[in-house]
């Protein structure tokens, strides 16, 4: 069982590394959805970038994703210079005639904001409710 698991762990993290080099970035790609004022629950889609994120709910329609580790250098490059960019799916979307809007940035080393809005006004209970909300954060090979 040790050689399966072995050979198992060996084949997944160089099925992982040929994906990294194929597409050219390491990514953190999750799921989300939240009820009411609770912070956002995430399903994991895929994480070669390897970070461990926590949510929590800041108020009126606010979130924050926070990373185990220190990132972003600014919102377009990591502390090592590589480029960066973080996205929320749909960024815009229709609720019964009303606009829904999703933004997603980098505001410190490990800390991205999550903002939901309904017709120009902060809101909570949307990530997830009527629409698939994606999270993804691409940081892209050198």
């Amino acid at each position: 069982m040790k050689k399966f698991n072995y050979v198992w762990n060996y084949l997944s993290s160089t099925i992982d590394e040929f994906k990294v080099r194929l597409l050219g970035y390491r990514t953190y790609k999750a799921f989300l959805t939240q009820t009411d004022t609770e912070p956002p629950v995430a399903i994991l889609v895929d994480n070669t970038l390897g970070v461990n994120v926590t949510y929590t709910y800041d108020g009126n329609g606010f979130y924050y994703a926070l990373l185990n580790r220190d990132l972003f250098n600014n919102p377009t490059t990591t502390i090592n210079g590589q480029k960066v960019e973080v996205t929320i799916t749909p960024s815009s979307s229709l609720d019964g005639g009303d606009p829904v809007y999703l933004s997603a940035f980098p505001v410190f080393f490990n800390v991205v904001a999550i903002e939901s809005q309904v017709d120009g006004v902060n809101t909570d209970n949307i990530l997830g409710n009527q629409f698939s909300s994606v999270l993804e954060i691409k940081v892209y090979n050198k």
